[in-house]
């Protein structure tokens, strides 16, 4: 027997039955700090009952509840929100068909990665990249915007002897431990990219691989010297540094996902990932290998028998309850009031009763202690499931080693059809039949799978032909000014583990201030520590992504800038302009 860790991670480790990291590539035999406490927190700040307005009340009981608020609701004003808690497809996929079914409003799933796959897929037809098969075969490696040596550690691993170079907006642990490091101006990775190849083409190159390498040409020499080293902050001997260690050793590139989530995010990861294009590599780069297993997401959710009234923006969803367009959220695999933009508009909304938040959790955190109805949910190591990585090319079957505490999410979501009366193939059909279905693309079957417990993925879907070098974008400027960043923690994905690691303190790291204070955008304020580190630069301000709450227990995405950008829907949340006022 064999379990996958199914958090929202590159490495998705495989272990075994006594949960220790299988010893085959890529998984090393070893795990990061959050593996190596599964056991521990499993046992811990669970949620044991479920809960109705504060009291303890029975299964039956709560699904009634739940189900004379879905009937008393309209349905274009409830909406379910789930992500990446867990990236099982019964967990995370499955549960949606009956808010599908119901017409109710969903998610738009945004929030992380989705910029940069539509980005590349407008080049390439899939954002498939690099196997960690090929990781080995380079000599070096490009981190941009990517804290690898934190948040991808078995990818870190493969690529640690090799010659490394980061982009990013500050000296990131990633660019400490990297042979060469250039700093940026937050949201001008784009100039950069044009930098690099005004380089490459000035060294003299053929892509045999593009499309309309002359059309690529003519638009990297419309921008001027001048105008990329003003924007990016970078002298052009630096940038033209970067292009021929790009051209003299056609590294790989590791595009991180917070480039999405900054200013036109995915004008930059288009231009970023034309760059080993132009030096002639097939997949030269990694972002998220998902979307090319073949793995028919679309159907696990019921989309091909029910579409959702509305797709709502992750980056509004916020907004969306201020302005009373939502007046129910049903969440699972996520945890709302940590990671939406703009989230003081839900806790406020909900504690004036002008909004209903139900949650399915293991754990209790932030948006279960202000919710209405509290259901338990079994967590990983308590369920049978089928896991994918975004990054290796495995697909696992999950067995429980634990005793399982809770109800799952399928049978809760035949609880609440059964009590509204909903008989519909899309909730009857079973979740084995539809799994297989939905991997049929990759070449594995669920009976193959269930025999051998983890297995290759046998097709990918790259979608490669020649790389179109159109559309590219005309790039827009950053505004002038200082801006918020985030960053993964090593102990923390997102606001998982608070209940080993403690909830990480607001510090807000930054060239000049220390001590207490409150840092101020357009969208509200925030009272925090201000820190002081030369490893990050005048302008920018640095926190974890996982200490999103203030001093007053605020969140702190109550300030984060909720623009949405033009390829995925990602939010701007990584750029974020502010003001420091110390107290």
């Amino acid at each position: 027997m064999v379990i996958a860790c199914t958090r929202d991670c590159y490495d998705t480790c495989i272990f075994d039955d006594n949960y220790k990291p299988l010893k085959s590539f890529p998984f090393l035999g070893f795990t990061c700090s959050r593996g190596n406490a599964d056991l521990r927190r499993n046992k811990i700040n669970r949620v044991l009952s479920p809960l109705v307005e504060g009291k303890e009340t029975s299964l039956e009981d709560s699904v009634k509840y739940i189900s004379k608020i879905i009937k008393e609701t309209p349905k274009d004003k409830i909406i379910h929100v789930e992500y990446d808690g867990n990236q099982g497809l019964l967990t995370w996929y499955y549960p949606a068909r009956l808010w599908n079914l119901l017409g109710t409003l969903s998610i738009d799933y945004s929030i992380c990665a989705s910029e940069g796959h539509e980005a590349i897929k407008a080049h390439y037809g899939s954002s498939f990249g690099a196997l960690p098969e090929e990781f080995e075969k380079y000599d070096s490696v490009v981190f941009w915007g990517s804290e690898s040596a934190v948040s991808f550690i078995h990818g870190w691993k493969l690529l640690q002897s090799k010659y490394k170079i980061t982009v990013d907006v500050r000296i990131s642990e990633t660019a400490r431990r990297s042979d060469k490091y250039y700093l940026v101006r937050p949201g001008s990775d784009g100039f950069l990219a044009v930098g690099v190849m005004k380089r490459i083409f000035a060294r003299g190159v053929s892509a045999d691989i593009l499309d309309d390498e002359a059309t690529l040409r003519e638009y990297v020499n419309s921008y001027t010297w001048d105008e990329i080293e003003s924007v990016t902050g970078l002298n052009r001997k630096y940038i033209e540094e970067l292009g021929d260690l790009y051209y003299d050793r056609r590294p790989l590139t590791i595009i991180g996902f917070a480039l999405g989530r900054t200013y036109y995010g995915g004008d930059a990861v288009s231009l970023i990932s034309l760059i080993p294009a132009l030096l002639g590599l097939r997949r030269g780069f990694f972002y998220s290998n998902s979307q090319g297993w073949g793995i028919d997401f679309s159907y696990l959710r019921g989309l091909h028998l029910s579409k959702p009234a509305r797709i709502a923006p992750m980056g509004k969803v916020g907004e969306e309850v201020e302005k009373g367009n939502i007046k129910v959220i049903f969440a699972w695999n996520s945890n709302p009031i940590h990671s939406l933009p703009n989230s003081d508009r839900i806790v406020e909304a909900i504690k004036e009763g002008r909004l209903t938040l139900i949650m399915h959790d293991p754990f209790i955190n932030e948006s279960v202690k202000l919710s209405n109805v509290v259901i338990p949910s079994p967590t990983f190591l308590e369920k049978r499931d089928v896991v994918y990585s975004y990054w290796h090319d495995y697909l696992v079957y999950n067995e429980p080693i634990c005793e399982p505490k809770g109800v799952d999410e399928i049978r809760l979501m035949r609880l609440i059809a059964k009590q509204l009366g909903i008989s519909h193939p899309l909730i009857e059909e079973d979740e084995w039949k539809a799994v297989d279905y939905a991997i049929r693309r990759t070449g594995v079957s669920l009976e193959e799978l269930v025999k051998n417990k983890v297995v290759k993925v046998k097709r990918y879907y790259d979608g490669f032909q020649k790389v179109k070098v159109n559309p590219l974008p005309r790039l827009k400027e950053p505004p002038v000014g200082e801006y918020l960043v985030f960053s993964s923690h090593p102990n923390h994905t997102n606001s998982q583990f608070n209940e080993i690691y403690d909830r990480p303190k607001p510090i807000v790291y930054n060239c000049c201030y220390e001590g207490e204070g409150y840092l101020e955008s357009d969208f509200g304020k925030i009272r925090v520590i201000f820190k002081i580190s030369e490893r990050v630069p005048k302008g920018v301000y640095y926190m974890y992504k996982s200490g999103l709450f203030d001093l007053d227990d605020k969140p702190v995405n109550s300030i984060v800038n909720n623009a949405i950008n033009e390829y995925g829907g990602t939010p701007q949340i990584n750029f974020t302009k502010v003001r420091a006022i110390l107290k």
